[in-house]
């Protein structure tokens, strides 16, 4: 049985498993996701290269969105990290 001392440090260590788990996917979707827009770009004669330019700035901005956002939450478990386990203990 976990005391009451130890269950919010068992919850954070489980939220940042999901956590990192979560990272992984997004990631290699990420990934699969860039390969797949970069072939479609190369091998559509529907767009015109404005048009290609414009897609790809947009996704340049979501991935930088999405950076942030991971850099945040990554930043907020190292915080909840130090008040669960302070220096010195």
């Amino acid at each position: 049985m976990i005391d009451n001392e130890q269950l919010p440090k068992q919850m954070l260590l489980i939220w940042r498993t999901y956590w990192e788990t979560y990272m992984k996917t997004l990631e290699a979707t990420e990934e699969q996701g860039d390969r797949m827009l970069d072939l479609m770009l190369q091998q559509s004669d529907g767009f015109r290269e404005e048009t290609k330019k414009v897609i790809r700035q947009w996704v340049e901005n979501s991935k930088s969105i999405n950076k942030a956002y991971v850099n945040n939450v990554s930043e907020n478990i190292k915080k909840m990290e130090e008040i669960l386990e302070p220096k010195g203990n």
